[in-house]
């Protein structure tokens, strides 16, 4: 058995509103959408995937995205106007990194190691 992607589906107030900043801002494509107005939709970039679901009791989630090339990452999604709420840097973790809040409150760490994975 091989584990080959988690697909994070987290709670939205706005599941529209939630949709519309993956796709104008962090550049996801809608893979669907659910009712009208959407209590449910998919979102993809590459092969980073999410889900959004209508709830009214959000919690925030931290979801980590390993991308191949964190700055020009950074440099595209701040030109985008991302809500960057820590900035760019390099870890003593291992990992260069930077946080984007979405408007439900999730963070979404964009990172990428520091050395190859070994």
């Amino acid at each position: 058995m091989v584990m080959r992607v988690a697909v994070p589906v987290l709670p939205c107030r706005d599941v529209q509103a939630a949709r519309s900043y993956f796709t104008d801002v962090l550049g996801f494509d809608t893979i669907f959408t659910w009712e009208t107005p959407p209590s449910y939709a998919a979102v993809i970039r590459d092969t980073a995937e999410f889900h959004l679901y209508a709830d009214s009791s959000v919690g925030p989630a931290r979801v980590t995205v390993v991308v191949d090339d964190v700055d020009s990452c950074h440099d595209e999604l701040r030109a985008r106007g991302a809500d960057i709420v820590e900035p760019l840097a390099d870890r003593p973790y291992g990992m260069r990194d930077f946080n984007v809040r979405t408007p439900d409150g999730h963070l979404l760490i964009f990172s990428q190691p520091l050395t190859e994975y070994g």
